[in-house]
């Protein structure tokens, strides 16, 4: 067929009258209708919002989110003393156990002297919260007397490793970083003078030197507790005997009421 001219079967294509929109091409309507099926795409989670379309994650989030991380490596120092000893006492194995990296102790424990000074401190104050009962529940200040040598001992038999670390040179080494502990030390020798103070204002101590009786009564607390504990007196009975030897301490100590010559402490282990 010559260029130019039309099939005859061919009809021709008809006009579009004006203001009419022009036929759409097939290929090209499909193609936008397709476009137009599209979802639109899918808005941004917010942080901290899980993705659509995936559950939520039940693995806790990474990092220590404790309220206070000195004293749960102070926690921890204290039961490694229990379990292993003095040596065992580390920080990096006491962050370990925290949940934190072997860094993050060292704002508060520049140094494991640092560390085990907090320890002792810790071992300190636990001593005076079990100690508080027995104490106040004894009637006079020289039966109170009594009762702290005896809880004393018992602390020391229940918790040697500490006994040896509030004992040790370590702290005497350094007087300056141990100001905390030697000021707990100073008030707990500030109470024990006191009761025996109140003992002697109520007549129950005979005239004796007051620095004498402290140290009297604290060296006998000692001595029992170590002699105990280095197998130099048995341990079986240990506090029946601390008894017998804090009843002898408080007869020589004890003013003696006009009808007796030597009235003792009285009774109560």
């Amino acid at each position: 067929m010559p260029p130019g001219r039309k099939r005859a079967d061919q009809p021709p294509a008809k006009k579009a009258k004006a203001g009419e929109p022009r036929a759409k091409k097939a290929g090209a309507t499909e193609s936008r209708e397709k476009a137009g099926a599209r979802e639109p795409p899918a808005k941004k989670a917010k942080a901290g919002e899980p993705r659509a379309g995936r559950a939520p994650s039940k693995r806790p989030a990474r990092g220590y989110h404790h309220g206070d991380l000195k004293r749960a490596l102070v926690d921890e120092g204290l039961a490694l003393l229990e379990e292993a000893g003095i040596e065992a006492v580390r920080v990096r194995e006491a962050a370990r156990r925290v949940g934190v990296s072997p860094a993050a102790p060292f704002r508060h424990f520049p140094s494991r002297e640092d560390f085990l000074r907090a320890v002792a401190l810790a071992g300190m104050e636990r001593f005076e919260v079990v100690s508080a009962a027995e104490i106040a529940s004894a009637p006079t200040p020289l039966l109170r007397f009594r009762a702290l040598g005896l809880a004393s001992v018992r602390f020391a038999l229940e918790h040697p490793a500490l006994f040896e670390l509030l004992n040790g040179p370590a702290f005497r080494a350094d007087p300056e970083g141990a100001r905390a502990l030697h000021a707990a030390q100073d008030e707990a020798r500030s109470r024990l003078q006191a009761m025996l103070d109140e003992a002697r204002a109520r007549g129950e101590l005979r005239p004796t030197d007051p620095i004498v009786t402290e140290v009297a009564g604290r060296a006998m607390a000692y001595g029992l507790a170590r002699m105990f504990l280095d197998g130099h007196l048995p341990r079986e009975g240990a506090m029946e005997l601390t008894a017998a030897v804090l009843d002898v301490l408080g007869e020589g100590l004890a003013q003696a009421p006009p009808d007796a010559t030597r009235p003792g402490l009285g009774s109560a282990s």
